[in-house]
């Protein structure tokens, strides 16, 4: 018999949250006991907050799982099952600053996994058509872990692999951009004629278009099917950064990639659940997780169209009781029906990051590499 966890894994609409609302909930109830049974540091947290798992029946229960923040996870390792059981551990910064680390056992790697497949098929993004790759990330090392690196580098199964670039080259001691080597990729990737995937950092997809028109270069008219999936946000480049709208309209301009085929993500290593962009260019919260507005000096939750920290519920993680997470990040939440694109689901927008500390993400990391 399957777990409501396991079952919430079964949802071919991964945008049903109402339909899934029940499983949800019965997956958060099995997490949380999972976790307070293992996890000696969330036990005494529920105890504290006065909260059983067995009390968990409704969404209003949700909101008052008490949030750990991102923060954390950069001081502490907190595991809910014993280290040899870990599969892969995975740290969120680049070149510096603090680290974010995760822990997954089997089965919450095998987890995130099906969530990923699942969301890209629900937009068609699965294919057994053979696809040349452009990655705006990590040239892999051995013994990386970095969470974009393998993010994006999980993304390559899901068209067979003819090909892969990676922009960001190992030089024996960190990463460059290589930008020329990329335009010189992008072009036999023309000449190929395979749809072409690109995945990654949309500040270095933005400077290698400015740099092709720069060098008057005629635009390229790659395959139909191609698509860009980015994702990390223009940290440290605030002063350069153009709308979504903009850079997919250049895209489209200098690669010949629909716009439409344009998609941005948003995910973190403290809290991993996929979120892609709709074709409206979107964020809906999908059936493995709830997100929450929460006030930014009270921390109660919000209502939509107001701004506030982002807060994210998941049974995802079995290894790390990651539950409910409060993030760095601000943001407003909309209702889902107001984007047209036919998904119900709330859909969020984020706003810009909270406070002016030295932790930097991992695209403030990367766009040291530019100034280099």
């Amino acid at each position: 018999m399957l777990t409501k966890r396991e079952t919430l894994l079964e949802y071919e609409n991964v945008y049903d949250t109402a339909g899934a609302g029940d499983t949800f909930i019965g997956a958060m109830k099995e997490a949380a006991a999972w976790h307070t049974e293992r996890n000696e540091f969330y036990r005494r947290l529920l105890e504290k907050h006065g909260i059983e798992p067995g009390s968990i029946e409704n969404e209003e229960d949700l909101i008052k799982l008490p949030p750990v923040h991102a923060n954390f996870f950069k001081t502490y390792e907190s595991l809910s099952v014993p280290k040899e059981e870990i599969v892969e551990h995975v740290t969120s910064s680049g070149t510096s600053g603090q680290k974010s680390q995760m822990f997954f056992d089997k089965s919450s790697w095998d987890f995130g996994q099906t969530m990923i497949r699942r969301t890209l098929d629900y937009f068609g993004f699965v294919s057994n058509e053979p696809a040349n790759y452009l990655l705006y990330t990590y040239e892999p090392t051995e013994g990386s872990n970095l969470g974009t690196a393998k993010t994006d580098e999980g993304l390559l199964q899901y068209a067979p692999r003819n090909e892969c670039c990676f922009a960001l080259k190992f030089n024996g001691e960190g990463h460059d951009f290589d930008v020329y080597g990329t335009i010189r990729a992008l072009q036999n990737y023309e000449a190929q004629g395979l749809p072409v995937r690109i995945f990654g950092f949309p500040s270095f997809l933005y400077f290698t278009l400015e740099q092709m028109k720069k060098l008057g270069m005629r635009p390229l008219k790659l395959d139909k099917n191609s698509l860009t999936m980015l994702g990390g946000g223009w940290k440290g480049y605030a002063d350069k950064q153009i709308s979504k709208r903009e850079l997919y309209g250049l895209a489209e301009e200098m690669l010949g990639i629909p716009e439409s085929r344009c998609r941005d993500g948003y995910g973190s290593t403290e809290h991993s659940v996929p979120y892609f962009e709709c074709p409206n260019h979107h964020f809906h919260i999908p059936i493995y997780s709830r997100m929450y507005i929460r006030d930014f000096k009270t921390l109660e939750p919000l209502p939509f169209g107001k701004e506030g920290f982002a807060s994210f519920v998941t049974p995802h993680l079995l290894s790390v009781p990651a539950l409910s997470v409060l993030m760095g990040d601000k943001a407003v939440m909309r209702d889902g029906r107001d984007c047209g694109c036919g998904i119900d689901s709330p859909y969020m927008e984020m706003t810009g990051r909270a406070g002016t500390g030295a932790a930097k993400s991992c695209a403030i990391a990367a766009s040291e590499l530019l100034k280099r």
